[in-house]
C-alpha cells in the first residue's frame, strides 16, 4: 500500500485554477494580453424621465472610452493603460487590472435614442437615457350598432 502525503496547498491551488477557468469561460473573449480580466462596476437606475447609467473607471482616459447604440443595445468600451515605471523600479505586486474592458445594456423601447448624454467627471462615466414621450392615447368610443 502506497502513502500519498496530504498537500493542502496544493489542493487550494487546484480550486484556485477551477475557478479561474469557469471565471474566464464566463467572461469570454474580455480578457487582455496580460491574461487580467476587467469589467467596470456599473449603477443603473431609473429617474422619472430616464434611465442613468454610472461607469466606474479611474486611471482610463477619456479618449479610451467609446460608447455605441446599435440595435437598441448600449456598448461601453475602452482601454486602461499599464503605467510603467522608470526602468530602476520593480514592482512587488500589481494589484490593479489594466487592458480593453467592455460591457452592454439592452434599452427600453421608450427611451429617446437621439438625445442621449453623457459625461465623465472623476473616473466616472455617466450616461443619461431620456425616456421618449409618450403620445397620449385616444379613446375610442363604442358605438351600439342595434337601432
Amino acid at each position: 500500500m502506497t502513502l500519498n502525503r496530504w498537500d493542502p496547498l496544493k489542493d487550494l491551488l487546484n480550486f484556485q485554477e477551477k475557478v479561474n477557468r469557469v471565471m474566464h469561460a464566463s467572461l469570454g473573449e474580455r480578457c487582455s494580453v496580460s491574461g487580467s480580466c476587467w469589467c467596470p462596476l456599473v449603477d443603473m437606475l431609473e429617474t422619472p424621465d430616464a434611465y442613468v447609467i454610472r461607469a466606474e473607471l479611474p486611471g482610463v482616459g477619456l479618449d479610451n472610452i467609446s460608447i455605441e447604440i446599435r440595435n437598441r443595445r448600449l456598448t461601453i468600451s475602452g482601454h486602461r493603460h499599464f503605467e510603467s515605471e522608470p526602468a530602476l523600479a520593480a514592482y512587488h505586486s500589481i494589484e490593479r487590472v489594466h487592458g480593453p474592458f467592455e460591457r452592454s445594456f439592452n434599452l427600453p423601447g421608450n427611451v429617446d435614442v437621439d438625445a442621449i448624454k453623457a459625461k465623465y467627471t472623476d473616473g466616472i462615466l455617466e450616461i443619461s437615457i431620456p425616456k421618449a414621450q409618450e403620445e397620449a392615447s385616444a379613446g375610442i368610443t363604442i358605438v351600439s350598432l342595434r337601432s
